[in-house]
């Protein structure tokens, strides 16, 4: 999970006698960054320890979230530093969260903070995004041609979350909420350049099948070629979004 050799980029700070490195990076791939999606991300701090110009393997080194929460940074043998890990959930609140690092080893000690405390360089949690994907009709592929004696076509949306842990991506769908399917005529658009909507549905969620369920009325639609959007959003607040499109299809 943290296999980047290259040494955290943040300047260290120092207390008494032990010389502190800090940074933030993705579980996957360990790329740096201060921007983080709630429910989705890891946040993992890397720590380098110095004492008398050594890496210092043995030190006691604990992250400080602001809000109460602390973090015990272990020594990573394979790639060299303290780490600590926090799998924000989708309730986390967002916006810019305030940290710091102590080490302690024996009766010497050091510590780290941001050194910049602006907001593009403070660690920040952002709303997650759904992915959505849509199929109209009930067949395994999306309708392409839909006939003039149809009366209803089912809209299904699979709604949900891509988490990686040890490799593995799992889709944690999305089970309360609000999601609607917007129906509108391809390329049909107002001035400002939206897309005209012709209906609009409300999904339910089917816990059986684990997907968004709703029934579009092809009574009134006019003959052509339509898309369906459909727009999602959980409970939580700011809430987590998502949106998704249907492959048009053809009403005779």
């Amino acid at each position: 999970m943290l296999a980047a050799t290259a040494a955290p980029a943040f300047a260290a700070s120092t207390d008494n006698g032990l010389m502190v490195y800090a940074d933030t990076v993705t579980n996957v791939g360990c790329l740096q960054t201060n921007v983080f999606h709630r429910g989705v991300d890891v946040v993992v701090w890397r720590i380098n320890v110095i004492k008398n110009g050594q890496q210092d393997k043995s030190a006691k080194v604990t992250v400080y979230v602001k809000g109460g929460k602390t973090y015990p940074a272990i020594y990573n043998t394979e790639d060299g530093f303290f780490t600590a890990a926090w799998h924000e959930g989708l309730n986390t609140p967002t916006g810019t969260i305030q940290w710091s690092v102590t080490a302690t080893d024996g009766s010497l000690n050091g510590s780290y903070e941001p050194q910049f405390m602006v907001a593009p360089s403070e660690l920040m949690i952002v709303p997650a995004t759904y992915a959505v994907n849509v199929k109209v009709g009930n067949a395994a592929k999306s309708a392409t041609v839909v006939g003039k004696a149809l009366k209803s076509l089912p809209i299904t949306a699979n709604v949900g979350l891509a988490q990686v842990s040890h490799g593995k991506t799992t889709m944690v769908p999305m089970t309360a909420g609000k999601v609607t399917a917007s129906v509108g005529l391809e390329g049909n658009i107002n001035a400002k350049g939206q897309q005209i909507v012709a209906q609009t549905v409300t999904l339910r969620y089917n816990a059986a099948k684990k997907v968004w369920l709703g029934n579009m009325s092809m009574v009134g639609l006019k003959t052509g070629l339509y898309v369906v959007q459909v727009n999602a959003q959980d409970n939580v607040k700011p809430a987590n979004t998502g949106t998704g499109t249907s492959l048009a299809f053809q009403k005779l």
